[in-house]
């Protein structure tokens, strides 16, 4: 099974390449870096396990365009990471991130493939360790239509295949299709309502235990744009889950999301959801503009509630970005067990010139689940970098992590220094 990941991340480049090829009018950079890493508990172990030096090769290649014909881009890298102390097998590790999109009629057929390829936890639960870790890909290709009548009536339309995939959990692994069309009414220039309909069919053919089932939804929604400076989306509609075996699940789907301009240096999003949906389902298209949630790695379906909060402001040489987030998931399957989380992230940058910049970023995490046990995970780092030349840069961070868990044995605490030298082109 090693060998599918490997397959879809070929199938991809080589679309994309040959794509990038025929259009030939993007730009293509690429980068290879060493990291020199110290850790004093590489096992996050609560004992404290063992510390020691790990070291880590990267290199990637990446293009981007935005033309009349083809646009979006693609990144491709891989990454080799080496344990002296022998605590851990080597691993390699490879990564796609692309979205491109061809214009097959312009401005009305568009032929569109997505990729995402990387590492995500096996058990969710536990310690983030190489052992955890698994490949899992999303990959999907269909043509979309946006056909606009007159200047008040747009009709967008989307058909999609959808394969996810992962290297250890059978239950993400599934072929899906997607079908979905959107009515859009300009009420004004600013004030947009519209009517969607969307359908997902989903079969586990590589894991008989698991009901296939199909996934529909019909919603209205109302967009109001200020200029450049704010957008306010609502939605509100029904979903349906239809399993293959069990009964049928249904239940509301609504979204409020605003995205606020303050002014030039500030900006502010806040959004919040709610909806059935499964873990595998992280492509938004024009039918289906949000996607409901994908912050589990597995097949199940369940139920969240939601609430997303963002806000980012310069002056001088600074930036300060700030996040917090809350979700709730109540599974319909029983594949996991139901889950409130809440995350919030502080990070502070700031250039000194000279290519000389410093990072200071602080994370924190709590998951309460419904069989008791809750963890709550502490991050900070603060590093320094410096770019001797527009292609080379060096940086050097130092980081602390401490878990507390109800879970036997799954408290942790580490830190770690970090020495990167990167190229870029």
């Amino acid at each position: 099974m090693k060998t599918k990941w490997i397959q879809y991340g070929l199938l991809f480049w080589v679309c994309s390449t040959a794509a990038s090829t025929a259009f030939a009018a993007g730009t293509w950079d690429y980068f290879g870096s060493y990291q020199l890493g110290y850790s004093d508990n590489l096992e996050l172990a609560p004992d404290g396990g063992t510390s020691g030096a790990y070291h880590t090769l990267a290199a990637g290649i990446g293009y981007e365009e935005h033309g009349t014909r083809l646009d979006g881009n693609v990144d491709a890298s891989v990454e080799y990471v080496n344990y002296p102390s022998g605590v851990f097998d080597d691993e390699t590790w490879l990564y796609i991130d692309g979205d491109l999109r061809w214009a097959l009629v312009s401005d009305r057929l568009f032929w569109v493939l997505t990729d995402s390829l990387t590492n995500q936890p096996i058990d969710t639960r536990a310690p983030n360790v190489p052992t955890n870790l698994q490949q899992t890909n999303v990959f999907t290709t269909g043509p979309s239509l946006s056909y606009q009548f007159n200047a008040a009536n747009t009709v967008k339309a989307d058909l999609r295949y959808m394969n996810s995939w992962a290297e250890e959990d059978d239950s993400f692994e599934a072929d899906r299709w997607f079908a979905g069309a959107g009515w859009i009414y300009g009420l004004t220039p600013a004030d947009d309502v519209s009517m969607h309909v969307t359908y997902y069919d989903t079969d586990f053919r590589q894991n008989e235990g698991q009901e296939d089932y199909r996934r529909q939804s019909v919603f209205a929604a109302w967009e109001r744009r200020t200029g450049e400076t704010s957008t306010l989306r609502a939605e509100l509609g029904l979903i349906n889950v239809d399993f293959e075996e069990s009964d049928n699940e249904s239940g509301w789907r609504a979204l409020l999301e605003w995205n606020r301009t303050i002014s030039s240096s500030s900006t502010l999003r806040v959004s919040g959801r709610h909806g059935l949906t499964d873990a595998a389902l992280s492509i938004a298209t024009m039918a289906d503009p949000e996607t409901i949630g994908n912050n589990v790695v597995s097949g199940d379906v369940y139920e969240v509630t939601a609430l997303d909060v963002n806000y980012n402001y310069a002056w001088a040489a600074s930036t300060l970005n700030l996040s917090g987030s809350y979700e709730n998931q109540d599974y319909v399957t029983s594949g996991e067990i139901d889950r409130d989380l809440v995350g919030v992230v502080a990070g502070w940058t700031t250039n000194y010139g000279s290519g000389w910049s410093s990072r200071v970023t602080g994370d924190f995490a709590w998951a309460d689940y419904d069989d008791g046990l809750s963890d709550k995970t502490y991050l900070l780092y603060a590093g320094v970098n410096y770019a001797s030349t527009p292609h080379i840069s060096y940086a050097l961070g130092v980081n602390w992590e401490r878990r507390f868990s109800d879970a036997p044995d799954d408290d942790y605490e580490d830190w770690g220094v970090v020495f990167q030298v990167r190229y870029d082109r």
